[in-house]
């Protein structure tokens, strides 16, 4: 079993490298830059070890643990002007893995335009050809169990995994995914309906381009069934490494600094506590945040770098003055629609009634499939004018124009340029802008003495418009930052949400999915039956939930273009301080942000090692140059004694 550090052993080494989070961008680092033996890597995790924990490794189990304040951090947004005033939760992973051990382990990749993207926004060296291999490095993908290849659904019989190119894929990297062992009828009737309804997958999304409806991987291991992430797969098989020290349950608090009047601040440690008592662990060569989108701008805000304004409402001395701190927060929105099910489906609702859980334990531990080894493994990427009707492929080019006519005016800088990119992707039907699948089940825990008995058809906006931020509300790291994230304050995202949830009504009328639904996938829960223009609002209000993928708030961006992040993902203003994790992302991609996160850090790994070894090359150049000064000096100092003698002889 792996060790964790004391607070007292943890701070008696100097560590070449120290990483604030041991989440699922710190985890990835930590491994790879203790791949080289003389280097010292420290984690500071404020979260505990869950490794092996049951309801961590159980894939279903993940409607029990988001909420849990022993695994989820729970933080709730301020409330949202465009949704009626209301909060919106926001599950943040509480332990080492960090996210990765909450989430619904869905395996889904950003497109090749998104990456593209990002480097035309001024961010060299990140473009699709450039990031593809990461996503390969840290993914093995195991395929299909062997008892889901061929698939029966009402007398039909298809191959499930009929979109998968092995090639475009990852094999032998610490993250497994696998297609789940397990489908209810509502999984199975995915991919035939979108087929009827033209919208069958083009290819493996994983290539970047292609898009409609499949079977997606989860991050699973064929055969067991379990969770993979970053603790198990990245943290644990290393974490015995004597250059590796790891320590739980410690809060960062900020970063220290060496107090040198330099043009650049650089980094020596970092201040932390446990149980209320205040540490300091030295670092020799860098700090990295990788306390996700939520954290890292916590971090830098308390130690000094941010917006003034802030920082000295709170007593905090202005060490960088970047207001571009916590601003550029983006989510993807969401919203669905829950129909009900005929009589004697299956349906994860069973997983809140005690009795048919203790019969799905029973099957999960002896055969490793039933609904607690499934989850959220239904998706398709599309277009806006994919899922419009004939007579309505100019609605999204037309809505655009009226609704975002390309003015920077009130935008912050850079802002413009971002929007520009959106609104040219959201439009073109090659590009995917949404994002929709099924869940056979809520997912909800019902009121007590109720029973759910639903399917979710929905989705989200994959390129919103909204920008939102987090910011610190007291010099305490303890206290929650504030987040606004803004959701729907862009007309636009508030009208392709809109466009996909009234679409869901198609895909639950269109075979097979309407026959396991009642009246023919017409019937709804709760008191509104017909959605359309006029009850749409109300609905999305009530129904909105987060997409759970928290991005942007330390944006890589030029600094004049609202960045705090160069290309090397190292904070303006500073030698040595870097951030890698999900909110360094300056302008959001389709998928899931769990592999994104991934790729990123195995990308950031690789930039450390880079700039480590142009370090080095550069000191033995330079060690070189002062040893033969020294064996020249002799010389020097006889042609400068006969120099000085040379007047008296």
């Amino acid at each position: 079993m792996a060790s964790l550090a004391t607070p007292e052993s943890f701070t008696s080494i100097s560590y070449d490298y120290l990483i604030a989070g041991g989440g699922t961008a710190g985890l990835v680092l930590a491994n790879r830059l203790t791949e080289l033996p003389e280097i010292t890597v420290g984690v500071i995790e404020a979260g505990n070890d869950k490794t092996n924990d049951t309801k961590v490794l159980t894939p279903l189990y993940m409607f029990d643990v988001q909420g849990d304040p022993e695994y989820d951090w729970n933080y709730t947004s301020l409330p949202q002007e465009a949704l009626a005033g209301l909060p919106v939760p926001q599950a943040r992973g509480k332990m080492l893995g960090g996210s990765s051990g909450i989430n619904y382990m869905q395996t889904t990749f950003a497109s090749k335009a998104d990456f593209d993207d990002w480097e035309t926004l001024g961010n060299p060296g990140w473009n699709y050809e450039s990031i593809k291999p990461y996503y390969a490095k840290f993914e093995n993908f195991q395929g299909t169990p062997p008892s889901l290849e061929s698939s029966t659904l009402d007398g039909d019989t298809f191959e499930i995994d009929h979109f998968v190119n092995e090639a475009v894929h990852g094999h032998g990297g610490p993250i497994n995914d696998s297609l789940a062992p397990y489908y209810s009828n509502f999984q199975l009737a995915w991919t035939p309906t979108l087929t009827s309804l033209g919208l069958y997958a083009n290819g493996d999304p994983r290539d970047g381009v292609s898009l409609g409806g499949y079977t997606n991987p989860m991050v699973m291991t064929l055969g067991t069934a379990q969770r993979s992430f970053a603790a198990n797969a990245y943290w644990e098989p290393v974490a015995n490494r004597p250059n590796l020290h790891v320590i739980t349950n410690a809060l960062v608090s900020n970063i220290v600094f060496d107090g040198a009047q330099a043009d650049k601040l650089t980094a020596t440690g970092l201040n932390f506590s446990v149980n209320g008592q205040s540490y300091i662990a030295n670092a020799t060569k860098e700090v990295i945040l990788s306390g996700g989108t939520m954290n890292s701008p916590q971090i830098l805000e308390l130690s000094g770098i941010g917006d003034p304004n802030i920082l000295t409402k709170y007593g905090i001395e202005v060490k960088i003055d970047n207001p571009n701190v916590g601003e550029n927060f983006q989510d993807h929105p969401q919203c669905g629609v829950t129909f009900i099910p005929n009589e004697g489906e299956i349906t994860f609702d069973q997983f809140f009634n005690d009795t048919q859980l203790q019969y799905w334990t029973s099957v999960y531990e002896q055969n490793h499939t039933g609904i607690l080894a499934s989850g959220v493994s239904q998706t398709a990427q599309l277009s806006w004018p994919q899922i419009l009707p004939t007579d309505q492929k100019d609605r999204p080019s037309d809505t655009v124009q009226k609704l975002y006519n390309g003015s920077a005016e009130g935008l912050r800088p850079g802002l413009k340029e971002q929007l520009d990119l959106t609104a040219k992707k959201v439009t073109d039907p090659n590009q995917s802008s949404l994002q929709t699948g099924v869940l056979g089940g809520f997912g909800a825990k019902p009121p007590p003495g109720k029973e759910n008995k639903s399917v979710w058809l929905g989705g989200f906006a994959t390129h919103p418009f909204s920008r939102g931020w987090i910011h610190i509300k007291s010099a305490d790291p303890t206290v929650y930052p504030d987040f606004d994230p803004r959701y729907l304050s862009h007309p636009l995202d508030f009208e392709m949400l809109k466009d996909l949830v009234l679409w869901q009504h198609n895909v639950a009328e269109t075979k097979p999915m309407s026959n396991h639904l009642q009246g023919d996938g017409t019937v709804l829960t709760g008191d509104v039956q017909i959605l359309n223009d006029t009850s749409i609002r109300d609905y999305i209000n009530a129904g909105f939930i987060t997409g759970w993928h928290v991005v942007g708030s330390v944006p890589m961006l030029p600094r004049d273009k609202g960045g705090v992040l160069d290309p090397r993902l190292k904070v303006y203003g500073t030698n040595n301080v870097r951030v890698i994790d999900a909110s360094i992302v300056p302008l959001h991609v389709r998928g899931n942000t769990g592999t994104l996160t991934y790729a990123i850090a195995e990308k950031g790994a690789d930039l450390i090692k880079e700039d480590l070894k142009a370090s080095s090359n550069g000191s033995q150049v330079f060690a070189g140059a002062a040893s033969h000064q020294y064996s020249i000096s002799p010389v020097l100092g006889l042609l400068l004694m006969w120099a000085m003698l040379r007047p008296f002889l």
